[in-house]
């Protein structure tokens, strides 16, 4: 099955009036067309294939072309059981649905299902639309590799691209290769890595700048680049068992699978909290929260890697990365990026030792950087940034 996109609250309703000369609602392939709550409803039963239906598609992708607020369409054939579990429904229900791609809906936001049929009723085609909210949007993807997708708690989730917007109570979330970076709408920056799921929850802006945002990290890690914001404002960051209230600028928040809680302060301040107390935790220090417990005290975190080499040159093949031992690193997360900023397509290494062969896949000019990785998980800060080319 294709997926479809998040389902929405609005409801149309289209009636086309008699014109002279022109056709009437009888008489247009549909029989008449209306939107009505998340249903499309004909004027007459609309057959699982043949030149009417067809019409009727092309009709009904035009009238959705014509409503940037819808962003998915399903395609539901009803078909007798025999035909349905023999696989004919599905590929009923594909053909309708490559009938309105072609007529020009975008293939993302089209899916097809053959789902069972009330066995008195006659074969038929139903079509159903999820419609953007009416609020106004929290968020805006602003760069996305791999698979990114997101979801209400009412629909399945759907692949994102860069450039879409994002609303309050969807979460968003990437796959074992993903990454995103999200603008939010007070102007701070939210940053995903793989395998990773955040739910956007409140975000509420003053003329006086005073804000109030709400994130809950569902799984995996994200970093905060949080823009100032007035007196009394806040922005905090919920997990299963903490809440990161920022007072600073730049921090990461990770949720564990055995629901621990970490945070890593690298500009500014954070004030980790739990049901059993709470801490400070100052730019260049660390803090976790383990279930049933109080925060620990902060521990400093690992200081960032001096890289050796490569430092710029180009190269017939991938080099080795080189740099020097950092004190207390158990371990280091080496990045690979075609971009100096690592927001777009992210390749990530770890190593046991301060080398690693390059695993930069092809040719081009890479950006790489180190961070060490303490006995806990903690990780440091970022070493400087340093490129390579590889040879076409």
């Amino acid at each position: 099955m294709r997926k479809a996109g998040a389902p929405w609250m609005l409801s149309l309703l289209v009636a086309a009036l008699p014109v002279a000369g022109f056709a009437t609602e009888a008489d247009a392939p549909c029989g008449g067309l209306s939107f009505d709550n998340g249903r499309l409803t004909m004027g007459r039963p609309l057959e699982p294939k043949g030149p009417r239906t067809e019409a009727c598609l092309r009709e009904v992708a035009e009238a959705v072309k014509a409503r940037p607020a819808i962003r998915g369409l399903t395609v539901a054939a009803k078909v007798p059981d025999a035909e349905r579990l023999d696989g004919q429904g599905l590929a009923v229900a594909k053909a309708a649905a490559e009938v309105l791609v072609n007529a020009g809906v975008p293939r993302t936001r089209v899916s097809f299902v053959a789902p069972p049929a009330d066995p008195n009723a006659p074969a038929q085609l139903q079509l159903a639309y999820v419609e953007r909210p009416s609020q106004a949007a929290v968020a805006r993807l602003r760069t996305a590799s791999g698979l990114v997708m997101a979801s209400t708690g009412e629909g399945l989730p759907t692949p994102r691209l860069a450039g879409e917007s994002l609303y309050a109570g969807e979460l968003v979330a990437t796959d074992d290769t993903g990454r995103a970076e999200l603008a939010l709408a007070d102007g701070s920056s939210l940053f995903l890595s793989p395998r990773s799921a955040v739910r956007l929850g409140t975000l509420e802006l003053t003329a006086e700048r005073q804000r109030r945002v709400l994130l809950e990290l569902v799984k995996g890690t994200v970093e905060t680049q949080a823009a100032p914001g007035g007196a009394g404002s806040t922005f905090e960051v919920r997990t299963r068992g903490a809440v990161a209230g920022v007072r600073g600028t730049r921090f990461r928040v990770s949720q564990q699978e055995d629901g621990t809680s970490r945070v890593e302060t690298l500009e500014g301040k954070v004030a980790l909290g739990a049901e059993q107390g709470s801490v400070d935790v100052d730019a260049g220090f660390g803090s976790r929260v383990r279930p049933s417990q109080p925060p620990e005290a902060p521990r400093a975190l690992l200081a960032a890697p001096a890289l050796e080499r490569p430092r710029g040159g180009a190269y017939p093949k991938a080099p080795s990365l080189v740099w020097k031992a950092v004190e207390g690193a158990k371990g280091y997360r080496v990045e690979l990026g075609t971009t100096a900023d690592f927001v777009g397509d992210v390749k990530v290494q770890e190593s046991a030792h301060p080398t690693v062969d390059a695993a930069a896949p092809g040719p081009g000019k890479w950006f790489w950087r180190v961070l060490a990785v303490d006995a806990d998980g903690f990780m440091g800060f970022p070493s400087k940034i340093f490129s390579f080319d590889v040879a076409g």
